[in-house]
């Protein structure tokens, strides 16, 4: 259940825009699996309870979800649970309702302490509680243990916590202690009774004919609602007193005798003045406030229209003379009979309306009619003996502008079960069975072959406009890689260390191709990760200290710019992400998924040891024979439900695991003819999915909004397209005239190359990834995670050198190790340098053994730097190597293109001269056609903004402000508008929150900048704090600072 009038904060909103949901079809409400209940019955066919043990089974059956619409419990004698030899049990199951009948015949539970709900946590819109008497003794510290709807509102209420059905005849007595911290609400009777359902229609319960006598006593420090009766009231309460009393206490509460709300009218209800202490014409509703001897008066009820003839008695030696419910009243109680609803919709073509849309928007509405089901056979005589029918006063929808089958959204409050009346049977509405109607495509004219080339060369500059607005790749230097998290806590689980390292950053931009990296680049990147993870290794950072999806997004990384994740000394990667005990206890969503691209990327699997700890092909064969399986069931990873026409980003990353095993061809009998089965439904679906526009639909956002083009929803989509090769122009993916790429090119500005689209919101590299899926597919090309594409890669290299048995090589063999040195004679010096020595050094002595009478000459040269930054006036020492090691002349020579800038000496040491670039370079005496050079940049200037980190030696907790201060010195040369930015990111390095603070520093002066944000209370985040020169512009004026936040795991 959900409350109507919750509000959701900005930041919450903004973080929920980048979420999907899979969305609800009709639903008539909580109704539990029905299953039968564990009480006994009596001979008219109640469900009976006479002891506490019965009162556990009932709870018990709530718990589990047993269905009792439509069936009644009877309290057949008082309880006192102080005097049971057996415990009341508490519910333990959030969200799980009553939808029966319970009857408490005019008994009383007394000794009831029970802190975690009232007598019932949850009565769901059919559920009926009546005629009981619970006299509590409640003492609530733990607000934890309390029942919750599903947004974890507090309510608590004597009869129950929530109700949305009706409670009627009912009293309370007894005391309520509260000394729990925050806390929400509290009651006498019911805490809430204004409900809705999933779709957000309103349900409101009902109470009448109540009274409480309980005593609040509230020592939290946070309970701003407390109400004699019932705190958020539904449609009505009528004919209801209080006669209880507040303790007061130092927070002074919001105390009301009867709701809280304004907005119902509660002027049939009284409240005693005398015990309240006060009277007030400001109480919520306006009821009546009597003295103690106006309580006691029958008039004063007679007056506000309580029925003394049935429902109420008064005697002065009876309640102490207040009003009681009269035992002897007997109403019939009509038997329930439960039916259900089809709705039939008209199919149309679908007009759009103003974006964004809601669901209920009139461009979504259906026509519809209904007709009632009967739940068993033996109803439908009586259905047609009382002529029941359905109707609906509006709130049919559409739930999604997709072109296809398109599920009704319908509003079950709205939803009116007619039937002639009779004193026999009730007849109530169980489920709106799902219902689906179709929006037509309206026939517009597909692309021409033409028109499609040049959609896909315009979704390749969608590409660069990405790379180049974020600037993947091409800062100077390389961004120091850093690790964050917890380490396992116990041997063989799994830590929460995050590897801060760009990986999809350099996954992407390389599989696209993007030509504005800066030379140098990836090397220098993978250079960074062996040295910083042999400094996590000093540090005694574990295999499984790391998550898991960490390292297998680090292989893909590093496969994909020619480099071997086997060149890394620190850690056996290989080996890590292909254990089967690491896999199988890590608790991340897609650790298999991602294990099964890293490791076919460039074919690792058929290099793991072959030990039974390790997976192997036969074992990816049957995990994807078990992802075919799986598309069958319509949940996603998270355990959501997928409705037919949405394609969300947990369901449909599930399926890229078995999409790179389709083939369109397979028949009944070939190895893979299940996946492609199961792909051919996805497409079906994926189809099914697709919006007008031809975006493809993830769900309802959490305000309600159609998130038609969401780039992650689409990004998913896309990569699954173009790991299964299929027809990305099929006429199946063309809609209303739009195909897949018209959605891709919506955001996007290609004349000015600017995008609507930004990493505080999204992704960006993930959207680049879906669309290069899509043009490797249409180009022909290996799909994205398929590296073997690669040119120049160490991992052939790498495989052919470790092939190679030097002790029983000849000379024969010369022309097979003569092959395998013209690919390492290929490899860059760069990539030479990153592979293990003893790997060259296997080489050299292959060479040598099938040429042992040659002299060994030189083959290549490498220097410790490609590239390097030098103020003027300081010295850089380089360093050279050549290659192979056991060459028999070494020596270099050492030049510099401009001596005016930068000069080095015969020993490689560089001296600084003036600004400007200079190009060092090493040649090999031996073979002239060795050598390798070093990029230069010498600059006399710093930073124009230097900032000193003043919190360096804070450590920020969950929960609390973060106060951060810098020191920011302007060297600009200029006054300077400065903005100091604190941005919050999580785990995974997505943007969070952010704080902003403005001043502007004269040329030459200092200043003090300072930002305060609240830090969420759970999770694990990281703070960074930087210089640009406003929000608008984003022109980086300072360093980046990182401060820790304390993980609470």
């Amino acid at each position: 259940m959900k409350k109507l009038w919750k509000k959701i904060s900005l930041v919450m909103m903004l973080m929920f825009t980048l979420m999907t949901f899979a969305p609800y079809t009709a639903r008539a409400g909580a109704s539990p699996t029905a299953s039968t209940p564990s009480l006994n019955q009596g001979s008219d066919g109640n469900y009976t309870v006479s002891s506490v043990d019965d009162l556990n089974k009932l709870r018990g059956d709530i718990d589990k979800g047993i269905d009792y619409l439509g069936k009644k419990v009877v309290l057949t004698q008082d309880i006192d649970i102080s005097k049971s030899n057996v415990p009341l049990k508490s519910l333990t199951s959030h969200n799980k309702s009553f939808d029966g009948t319970f009857d408490g015949k005019f008994h009383t539970i007394s000794g009831y302490t029970d802190a975690a709900s009232g007598l019932f946590g949850i009565v769901w819109k059919d559920g009926i509680v009546e005629n009981v008497k619970v006299d509590a003794n409640v003492d609530i510290k733990d607000r934890s243990k309390i029942i919750l709807d599903d947004n974890d509102d507090v309510f608590y209420g004597v009869i129950a916590n929530e109700c949305c059905g009706t409670i009627t005849h009912c009293c309370s007595t007894g005391s309520i202690e509260v000394d729990a911290g925050r806390f929400s609400t509290l009651a006498g009777i019911v805490g809430n009774s204004a409900c809705s359902d999933d779709n957000w229609n309103l349900i409101n319960g009902y109470t009448d004919n109540c009274c409480s006598n309980v005593t609040f006593d509230t020592k939290s420090s946070f309970l701003p609602n407390i109400a004699g009766i019932c705190v958020t009231p539904g449609s009505e309460i009528k004919n209801c007193y209080f006669y209880g009393k507040f303790l007061e206490n130092e927070k002074k509460v919001s105390r009301q005798p009867i709701d809280t709300s304004s907005e119902t009218d509660v002027t049939t209800c009284a409240y005693d003045s005398d015990i309240l202490g006060f009277s007030s014409t400001s109480f919520m509703g306006k009821p009546v406030g009597y003295t103690t001897a106006q309580m006691k008066d029958k008039d004063s009820y007679t007056k506000l229209g309580f029925d003394f003839d049935k429902t109420w008695k008064i005697d002065s030696s009876v309640n102490d003379g207040y009003p009681y419910l009269n035992p002897d009243s007997s109403t019939k109680i009509a038997a329930k009979v439960v039916v259900d609803v089809q709705a039939t919709a008209k199919d149309r073509i679908f007009v759009p309306g103003t974006e964004p849309f809601k669901t209920t928007d009139d461009c979504l509405k259906a026509e519809a009619t209904f007709k009632v089901i009967p739940e068993s056979d033996k109803d439908k005589d009586l259905i047609s003996k009382y002529n029941v029918s359905a109707t609906c006063d509006g709130g049919v929808f559409f739930n999604a502008p997709t072109i296809g089958n398109v599920p009704l959204t319908i509003d079950s409050s709205k939803i009116k079960i007619n039937y002639d009346q009779n004193e026999d049977y009730q007849f109530l509405l169980g489920k709106v069975l799902p219902s689906t109607a179709k929006l037509l495509d309206n026939s517009a004219a597909a692309p021409t072959q033409d028109e499609e080339k040049q959609q896909v060369e315009d979704a390749k500059e969608v590409e660069n406009i990405i790379y180049s607005k974020f600037g993947v790749g091409q800062e100077k230097a390389v961004p120091v890689f850093q690790w964050e998290g917890d380490k396992a806590d116990a041997p063989g689980k799994e830590g929460t260390i995050l590897l801060n390292d760009d990986d999809w950053d350099v996954f992407s931009s390389a599989r696209s191709g993007y030509t504005g990296i800066r030379s140098g680049y990836y090397d220098d990147w993978f250079k960074g990760i062996q040295d910083e993870l042999q400094r996590m290794k000093n540090a005694k950072i574990g295999d499984q200290d790391v998550k898991m999806t960490e390292w297998e997004k680090l292989v893909l990384a590093i496969t994909s710019i020619g480099y071997d994740p086997r060149d890394i000394k620190a850690y056996n990667l290989i080996d890590i992400i292909s254990n089967k005990n690491y896999l199988n206890s890590s608790v991340q969503m897609f650790a298999g998924t991602y294990a099964d691209y890293a490791l076919t990327s460039y074919n690792y699997i058929d290099h793991v040891l072959n030990d039974g700890n390790h997976i192997d092909r036969n074992y990816m064969e049957e995990s994807t024979h078990d992802g075919a399986k799986n598309v069958y069931k319509e949940t996603g990873a998270d355990g959501s439900q997928v409705a037919a026409n949405a394609s969300p980003d947990m369901w449909t990353m599930m399926l890229q695991e078995i999409a790179a095993y389709y083939n369109a061809n397979a028949k009944e009998g070939d190895k893979y003819y299940d996946v492609k089965q199961a792909m051919d439904h996805v497409f079906d679906q994926f189809s099914n999915s697709q919006a007008y526009t031809g975006s493809f639909w993830g769900g309802h956002t959490s305000d309600g909004d159609i998130d038609l083009n969401n780039p992650w929803t689409n990004a998913q989509v896309y990569m699954t397209l173009g790991m299964a090769h299929a027809n990305v122009f099929d006429k199946k993916f063309i809609k209303d005239g739009n195909t897949i790429f018209n959605a891709i090119l919506e955001g996007f500005d290609g004349k000015n190359k600017t995008t609507q689209y930004d990493n505080l919101k999204y992704d960006p590299v993930q959207i680049c990834r879906g669309i290069d899926s899509l043009v490797r597919d249409y180009e022909g090309r290996n799909s994205i995670f398929d590296c073997t594409d690669v040119k120049n890669s160490t991992v052939p290299v790498n495989n052919d050198i470790a092939a190679l048995d030097v002790d029983k090589l000849t000379s024969a063999d010369k022309d097979k190790v003569d092959a395998v040195e013209k690919l390492y004679d290929a490899l860059s010096d760069a990539q030479k340098s990153s592979m293990k020595q003893e790997t060259v050094d296997k080489l050299t002595a292959a060479e040598k053994k099938v040429s042992p009478s040659q002299t060994v000459n030189v083959t290549g040269v490498t220097l410790d730097k490609t590239s390097a930054s030098v103020t003027e006036g300081d010295a850089l020492q380089l360093t050279a190597a050549v290659a192979p090691d056991n060459a028999a002349n070494k020596k270099v020579d050492w030049s510099s293109s401009d001596k005016t800038i930068a000069s080095v000496d015969e020993n490689g040491k560089v001296t600084a001269v003036k600004s400007g670039t200079a190009v060092i370079t090493a040649v090999s005496e031996d073979n002239k056609d060795a050598k390798a050079q070093c990029i230069v940049t010498v600059t006399n200037t710093s930073k124009p903004i230097q900032i000193t980190n003043l919190t360096m030696d804070s450590s920020f907790k969950l929960g609390e402000d973060a106060k951060v201060s810098v020191k920011a010195e302007n060297n600009s040369g200029k006054d300077q508008d400065e903005s100091l930015i604190v941005a919050l990111y999580d785990e995974g390095g997505k943007f969070i929150n952010y704080v902003c603070g403005k001043q502007t520093i004269k040329n030459g002066d200092s200043s003090i900048l300072t930002g305060i944000m609240k830090l969420p209370e759970e999770g694990i985040y990281k703070l960074k704090a930087f210089i640009w020169d406003s929000l608008e512009n984003m022109n980086p004026l300072s360093d980046i600072i990182d401060i820790p936040v304390q993980s609470n795991k």
